[in-house]
């Protein structure tokens, strides 16, 4: 093949070195870059600074300033915020966007007798269920609280107090199933009534809870104490089914499939309504990090042992197979147990925290493709708080 010189000049100077051969078989080797067409934006916050970063190139777009500590919790998009230092009074916001226009708030005010603690939230229905503690400004004595508020003007429907300490809830059909604490190991679970707040069941739990999950068909509870539990409404149980160690990663329905990643190194599929075993595939020396699942792909990432890479793997979520892996590897300094994965639209984003530094280190990874799309060092510690694509919200 031939090639006019002053058109390979051009294309030396626009595009890439480019080797040529003197014979008829020249060949031109192109150095291609990772093509990111992603679309959405990362917020982090410092303190009480937030900064949303284009997820396309990691560029600021837009920052605000909050005068006191500030969160937000996003279902299916409703904002519910608060926002109030720790002894200080909480206010409890719904806004229209992460950044977006207040709805309206309500008050949780601190007086010299006492201060509030807002623990958990969650939507139900034209509900939101707000947990919160009441601590004793003289004796730190708490009394623990449930309460509902109207979706569109944040007027209290009922609130109950409650004996413990509220750890988790999710609603479940018509029912809000609770989870308190009344000691080191021993719990208790309620299953209330979500237009008046009557407790209508209450038994005792003996396992240590690390997800409670409002399936779609049963309720759905992640141990430490290697099991996983299904429970109907009246938290009546429909089966359980044991590990190897315990389970606290994943917990996603699909079709009548619940997946997860077990601490015994291995990932389970098991059937929904009977609780038998679907598929498993085991990771012998790795240790799970995360798991997620989207178009029907499973998406794992796990830590060799004595190593400082991570791995991720994608798998078939009907059977379990092996489909791709890509392998990042971390920086020196990178704290493995400070390190949070967010998978969305086959890309995985990396956001790991070094408090010993002072500051915080993401990658952006394209799984598909296999390629790292971008890493950026930050300069002081952040925390990432919420992920917004064309396709969702991930937090």
């Amino acid at each position: 093949m031939k090639t006019n010189k002053s058109l390979l000049g051009i294309l030396i100077v626009l595009i890439v070195s480019i080797s040529c051969k003197k014979d008829d078989d020249n060949s031109f080797d192109e150095i291609v870059e990772p093509t990111n067409n992603i679309v959405g934006s990362l917020w982090i916050n410092n303190s009480n600074v937030f900064t949303e970063l284009d997820l396309k190139d990691n560029q600021q777009i837009n920052t605000f300033t909050t005068l006191s500590s500030f969160h937000c919790n996003e279902f299916e998009g409703t904002f519910i915020c608060t926002q109030g230092e720790y002894t200080g009074t909480k206010t409890v916001q719904r806004k229209g966007s992460f950044n977006g226009d207040l709805m309206w708030s309500k008050d949780y005010v601190k007086d010299s007798e006492r201060y509030f603690q807002i623990n958990a939230t969650a939507i139900h229905q034209n509900s939101i269920l707000l947990s919160y503690r009441i601590v004793n400004a003289t004796t730190f004595t708490s009394t623990y609280h449930l309460e509902a508020l109207e979706l569109d003007t944040g007027d209290v429907i009922w609130s109950i107090e409650l004996g413990n300490e509220v750890k988790k809830f999710t609603p479940y059909k018509n029912k809000i199933i609770t989870e308190l604490s009344v000691g080191s190991s021993t719990m208790e679970l309620l299953s209330i009534n979500p237009d008046n707040g009557h407790i209508d069941t209450r038994i005792p739990f003996t396992d240590r809870i690390s997800k409670l999950i409002g399936g779609a068909s049963s309720v759905l509870i992640m141990t430490w104490s290697n099991s996983i539990v299904s429970m109907d409404a009246e938290l009546n149980v429909n089966w359980t089914f044991n590990t190897g160690s315990p389970n606290i990663l994943g917990g996603y329905e699909i079709g009548n499939q619940f997946i997860f990643y077990s601490r015994d190194q291995t990932v389970y599929s098991i059937d929904k309504s009977e609780g038998d075993l679907i598929w498993n595939h085991t990771y012998t020396g790795k240790f799970p990090l995360a798991i997620d699942i989207s178009n029907d792909t499973v998406f794992i990432s796990h830590k060799e042992e004595g190593e400082s890479n991570i791995v991720t793997k994608t798998l078939d979520v009907f059977t379990g197979e092996e489909l791709d892996s890509y392998s990042y590897m971390t920086a020196e300094e990178w704290n493995s147990s400070a390190t949070k994965y967010y998978f969305f639209d086959n890309h995985l984003l990396l956001f790991n925290i070094v408090p010993d530094d002072n500051k915080a280190n993401i990658a952006l990874i394209n799984i598909s493709d296999k390629t790292l799309l971008w890493e950026r060092e930050l300069e002081q510690i952040a925390y990432p708080h919420l992920i917004i694509t064309p396709t969702g919200f991930y937090q």
